[in-house]
This record gives C-alpha cells, sequence and structure tokens, in this order.
C-alpha cells in the first residue's frame, strides 16, 4: 500500500505535508523560478509562453545519518474514485479530452544519491506543448526514496528498484495564459460495476474542460424503469476534479444482490453556481449479474442446504403424491 505525503494543489487551498510525520529520511523544498505564479508557495504554478523550457528545481536534504539514494518522477493528475485529484499516480485510463499529458513534458531524474546530513539542489527539465492551449495542466512530481536491487523486486535500467511504502508528492499546475474557463461536464456512462468487491452501480462523470472543477457535490438515485421507487442513492460532497478528467461515482447496493432488468439513474451535480442534471437508461444482464454477485464478499454465496433440503423433501412428496395416485386408480381398475 502506497502512503503518500501530499503537498499539493487544492485551488486557492494548498495543502502541505510534514515529512517528520511519515518516517522519511530525507525533506524536499520546491525552489520556485520567475515563472512561477504569486501567492502560490507550496507547489509549482506556472504560467509559461507555448514552446518554452524552464527547471523545476527542489532541494532535497537527508535527515538521516546513513546514506540514501531518490528519484523524481512525474506523473499527470486524475481523479479517483473519491471525487479526489491525484498528483503522484497515474491513471489506468487516460481521458480522452487530455490533449497533453503533463507527465509527458517533464522529464524523469536520475538516481539521486544524498550522503548522510547531505543537502542537494536538483533541478527536472519541463518543457512547454509548442502549440498554445487553453486552460491547465496538472500534474505532480514523486519524490521518493529507492533502495539496492532484491531479488524479488522489479528493477530498472539503474538496477533499483524503488521504495513504495513513503513519498512526497509536490503538485505541478501549468498554463499559457490565466483566462478563466468555464468548467463544464458530461455523463459518459452508468452500468453494474464493483468497488472493493461490493456491489455498486459505477456513474462515470467527465469534466472535459482544462480547467479544475472545485467544491462539486453530487446527488444520485437509481429506480427500476417505470416504477417509482427509489432503490439506491448516494450523494457527496466538497469533492474535485482534475482538467480533463474523468471518475466512476459509486452507488452502493448496501449489501444487496444485482437484479437483472432495467434501471435509471438520475444524477445532479452541482459547483459553485454551475449545475448538471442528467437522466439515464441503462440495463442489467442476468449473467452479468450473477457474475458480480459471486465476486461481492459480503454476498453468501454458499450452498444453502436448508433450502436444497426443502426442494428435495417437496420433490420427494411430489413423487410420493403421484405414485398414490396412480396406484389408486389400478386398484380400482382392478376391482371393475
Amino acid at each position: 500500500m502506497v502512503f503518500a505525503i501530499a503537498m499539493v494543489l487544492f485551488i486557492m487551498q494548498p495543502k502541505v505535508g510534514l515529512a517528520e510525520e511519515s518516517g522519511l529520511d530525507f525533506y524536499v523544498t520546491p525552489v520556485f523560478s520567475d515563472h512561477q505564479v504569486e501567492g502560490s508557495l507550496s507547489y509549482f504554478d506556472l504560467n509559461m509562453p507555448a514552446g518554452e523550457s524552464d527547471m523545476l528545481q527542489l532541494t532535497i536534504q537527508n535527515a538521516s545519518s546513513e546514506p540514501i539514494q531518490v528519484q523524481v518522477t512525474p506523473h499527470t493528475a486524475y481523479t479517483n474514485v473519491h471525487g479526489v485529484v491525484e498528483y503522484g499516480k497515474d491513471a489506468e485510463e487516460p481521458d480522452t479530452k487530455l490533449t497533453y499529458a503533463l507527465d509527458t513534458l517533464i522529464e524523469t531524474s536520475e538516481v539521486i544519491t544524498l550522503a548522510g546530513n547531505e543537502t542537494k539542489e536538483i533541478e527536472v527539465p519541463i518543457h512547454m506543448p509548442e502549440a498554445s492551449f487553453e486552460g491547465f495542466l496538472a500534474g505532480g512530481l514523486r519524490i521518493a526514496e529507492v533502495k539496492e536491487e532484491a531479488e524479488d523486486e522489479v528493477k530498472d535500467v539503474e538496477g533499483v528498484a524503488i521504495n513504495n511504502e513513503f513519498a512526497y508528492v509536490i503538485g505541478v499546475v501549468v498554463s499559457n495564459s490565466r483566462d478563466s474557463i468555464q468548467p463544464d461536464l458530461e455523463l459518459l456512462d452508468v452500468f453494474a460495476d464493483q468497488l472493493n468487491y461490493r456491489n455498486v452501480i459505477s456513474a462515470t462523470i467527465q469534466n472535459y474542460t482544462p480547467t479544475f472543477v472545485n467544491r462539486l457535490a453530487v446527488d444520485a438515485t437509481i429506480q427500476k424503469v417505470g416504477d417509482t421507487e427509489i432503490l439506491y442513492a448516494a450523494s457527496a460532497e466538497q469533492m474535485q476534479m482534475a482538467p480533463n478528467s474523468h471518475f466512476r461515482f459509486p452507488i452502493s447496493l448496501e449489501g444487496d444482490r444485482f437484479q437483472s432488468g432495467d434501471y435509471l439513474l438520475t444524477l445532479n451535480a452541482t459547483s459553485g453556481e454551475e449545475e448538471w442534471s442528467w437522466e439515464q437508461t441503462f440495463t442489467i444482464e442476468a449473467d452479468e449479474a450473477r457474475g458480480l454477485n459471486r465476486q461481492d464478499v459480503t454476498i453468501d454465496s454458499s450452498l444453502n442446504w436448508w433450502m436444497v433440503g426443502s426442494i428435495i423433501l417437496f420433490t420427494l412428496l411430489m413423487l410420493l403424491s403421484v405414485y398414490l395416485l396412480i396406484k389408486n386408480r389400478q386398484e380400482k381398475q382392478v376391482k371393475e
């Protein structure tokens, strides 16, 4: 499991994590260039012309008396299933509306060795796209300790393996201009799904604009088509979406089994004064429902012996009834 200490952007409310709270053996401090937007102090917030390059500078201090190795890797921001922007990981499925992925514009550093209590200044090059773009590109620098190659670990070209237990993540946001962009959302899909091996109905919400969606609130309900009863509902507030990203908003079945049939999703979303509403029907097939129900850890899929016994007893009684009926007719025929 990855435990990241985040120094990332939450738009107007940046949060800073401290190394001593995590047990990390090093400290990281960003050093800002002339392209840094005034007022942004805990993350890189650069406004640069198209085609221009700059250096993301970091001061890394080894807080231990033993030598350590660290490496800086770039990542493109995405929105996770909880409606939280991730800056230090890669999305499993990059959004189709993402024109430029920030991690492709920033170079990965070599492995950096620091002697005990040593401090180093390092530079990570960033190159803006040749063509100008609107809005923001967002991501982060993940600074993680590396260790010598172990037999059970996958090594990189340097012969070292990244220790994923703890890391710093420093947010990076770049733009060509600070012109205001109005956020806009779309409902891409709704389908039967699972989250942590528990049945949910997922609604895929897409932010197809190159700007952050802040203070996002979502309310969703599920009904059978043609029925007014609300079967399942979910709501969440204070979420945020990265520019040009999507996430699956989960509506829990609260331990229920999936039932095949046609359903209706009603979903309302708000961000500040912006509002969106959608209604979309979807179908859960019988085979799909059975497969997901078998995988749900909250559903007891073991054999129900009471039910088996009841079926066997019912079958025996039916056979006995048929036998007695046939025997009774035969006796009547003999008497006649």
